[in-house]
């Protein structure tokens, strides 16, 4: 009888051990559950994203240790310390970026701790690089920490349409005619001009599609 009820104690404690690994825990207890984020990660770094063709966005962290490092070297040199600055450099077409060799730059003056920015660029279809550092009275620039290289979009449409839109000559044929034949009258090649913007229009408005499987219905 003891061998039995040692067995049968031991069952179930297992079987409570084993539903706690499969316990739920209710919605506000995920809610209320405090998590404690580190403030930082002992890194640093600089990070740069794109947000549009005019705007990026940057974070970054700096360790007291590296701004310490930086403003013993200014110091060394017989400097002094004027501001932090975010430094924007335009790279666009420059290989091997080294912080010396870019199109051009601009600077953005950092106040109140500030651990993140959004820049305004305001020119699409560039390459960017951001730097963050201190610069001093006599506008000596040194940096902390270098960012990704990122490019912001072009704007507007593009003007490279995919070969898989081309079309066949029954196909352009056709589409001509259920446009309602604008160009008659005009030479072929006047009216393929004409109807190659009519299809541009057609693809940036989305009519395309529509078409494209009306086209195939008809061949079936």
């Amino acid at each position: 009888m003891a061998k039995d009820k040692q067995t049968k104690d031991l069952a179930q404690e297992q079987m409570s051990v084993g539903s706690t690994k499969f316990e739920h825990h209710s919605v506000e207890e995920h809610i209320s559950r405090i998590i404690n984020l580190p403030s930082g990660y002992g890194k640093n770094r600089i990070i740069a994203m794109v947000r549009d063709p005019w705007w990026l966005f940057v974070y970054w962290e700096i360790t007291p240790e590296k701004e310490r490092i930086i403003k013993d070297e200014i110091e060394k040199k017989g400097k002094r310390f004027e501001k932090s600055v975010l430094r924007i450099y335009d790279i666009t077409g420059v290989s091997n970026f080294d912080g010396k060799n870019a199109n051009s730059y601009f600077d953005i003056v950092l106040r109140d701790m500030a651990q993140n920015w959004y820049i305004d660029v305001g020119s699409p279809n560039k390459n960017w690089c951001i730097e963050i550092g201190a610069l001093t009275q006599d506008g000596c620039f040194f940096p902390l920490a270098r960012s990704n290289f990122v490019k912001t979009p072009r704007f507007g449409m593009s003007d490279i349409l995919d070969a898989e839109w081309m079309l066949a000559e029954d196909e352009y044929y056709w589409l001509f005619g259920v446009s309602g034949g604008f160009g008659v009258g005009k030479s072929s090649l006047e009216m393929r001009e004409l109807f190659k913007k009519l299809i541009e229009q057609w693809i940036s408005s989305g009519a395309i599609f529509s078409l494209s499987s009306h086209i195939l219905q008809q061949k079936k």
